[in-house]
């Protein structure tokens, strides 16, 4: 084991379990507790003294808050440190098993169950983290251990930013871009939204076998990823017989602006499932529902048309009641999803007003960024009308709270 470092803080090192452009894990033993421990140290980052104090500040912070979620679909962290001859690191929960990358580079593409497994656990996963304050920034392939059972865990919680980073640094991007949504590379935003973004970039990659954005070169990729939409995965890989619902489900996630995406992880899981059962997204429903009204009324239009020739009478429409329902519902039809809304909650099925919840949180959060605290109050009730279990109704509400003039 020549090159290993004995030991770091009080932990012995007995071997490598993995490097990459982030850090390097290795496995270890906590003698203390008597367990075996993996212990991931950062690679070496040229930081000035302020700087790195700065980094170290919120490493252990994050650290910290990330070690207080518990789920069985998480890596649990038991310690946070700084050795004076690797640096800082991270003393993690030993998963025995394999990498997801290690597992779609042997197996290709996964099934539909399997599929559906490793989405419903990571969407758990995040939800979880998401609710306790914590982001990710950093979900991938390498990052999401499959145990010996089949089970998904989520590790790399509580990695820090490096303090006023660029895009590169040396000629190597910090992180991974093709899972990187496009706010974060473009002006560093981290958010619930850049971790779903990164969530259905994997989801992409497990369904296909191939990555949403592809290719060798760091900024080449980046620039896809701000500027070009994947193309859907059935055609990226056509022998993976990926359904066509299942690939606008897949693409809503990745869209470039934030708001367009699902509500929360959960929201994206529940749509992957209708879509594998065949269910297309809600505004397509919408549309396929809108056709037989506008056949309608054209033929109660025709209909009261051939009537008045006929009879060479200018009333004789009047009293055919499609035709005036005709006329009084034609000016909305190209608003048919407003019409659905303004029908009642009642009136749409679950995932509808999923969706529609979904659209209300979205003008709560931009109307929160702009300061129109008013706005947003209202239009998150409208939110939880339509959907009252949604997290993100409890979360938002405590950030206008938050943010009222008189709070504290």
């Amino acid at each position: 084991m020549e090159g290993l470092p004995p030991q770091i803080g009080r932990y012995r090192i007995d071997g490598l379990l993995g490097s990459g452009s982030m850090g390097t894990v290795y496995l270890a033993h906590d003698a203390d507790l008597d367990r075996p421990v993996a212990v991931k140290t950062l690679r070496d980052l040229v930081l000035d003294e302020q700087m790195r104090e700065v980094f170290l500040g919120r490493f252990q912070n994050e650290a910290r808050a990330a070690a207080r979620l518990h789920h069985p679909n998480i890596v649990q962290i038991f310690d946070v440190g700084d050795d004076p001859k690797v640096g800082p690191y991270l003393v993690f929960e030993y998963v025995h098993g394999h990498t997801l990358k290690e597992e779609l580079k042997k197996r290709g593409p996964l099934s539909r169950d399997k599929l559906l497994d490793l989405a419903q656990h990571v969407g758990d996963a995040l939800a979880t983290a998401h609710l306790a304050g914590v982001i990710h920034r950093d979900l991938k392939p390498e990052n999401l251990l499959i145990t010996d059972n089949g089970q998904v865990k989520l590790a790399d919680f509580g990695i820090a930013r490096v303090p006023n980073a660029d895009l590169t640094k040396e000629g190597q991007f910090l992180g991974t871009p093709c899972y990187a949504a496009p706010e974060t590379l473009r002006s560093g935003e981290y958010s619930e939204q850049s971790d779903l973004f990164s969530f259905g970039a994997v989801i992409y990659e497990a369904a296909c076998g191939e990555r949403a954005f592809p290719g060798a070169e760091a900024m080449a990729v980046a620039h896809q990823v701000m500027s070009k939409d994947p193309v859907p995965p059935s055609e990226a890989n056509r022998g993976a017989a990926i359904p066509t619902t299942v690939d606008a489900a897949i693409l809503r996630a990745l869209r470039k602006n934030p708001s367009e995406r699902y509500a929360s992880t959960r929201t994206f899981v529940s749509a992957l499932k209708e879509a594998y059962d065949g269910r297309r997204p809600p505004t397509a429903q919408r549309k396929r529902k809108s056709l037989p009204l506008v056949m309608t009324l054209t033929f109660g239009v025709l209909l009261a048309l051939w009537v008045a020739v006929e009879n060479c009478e200018p009333k004789v429409a009047g009293p055919d009641p499609d035709a005036g329902t005709g006329a009084d519902t034609g000016t909305g039809v190209g608003t048919d999803a407003g019409a659905d809304i303004d029908a009642g909650p009642d009136s749409l099925s679950p995932h509808e007003r999923e969706e529609a919840a979904k659209d209300e949180l979205g003008r709560a959060r931009a109307a929160l960024e702009r300061g129109d605290l008013t706005e947003a109050a209202a239009a998150l009730d409208r939110a939880s009308t339509f959907d009252s279990s949604n997290p993100d109704v409890a979360e938002l509400r405590e950030q206008i709270l938050a943010a009222r003039p008189d709070a504290g």
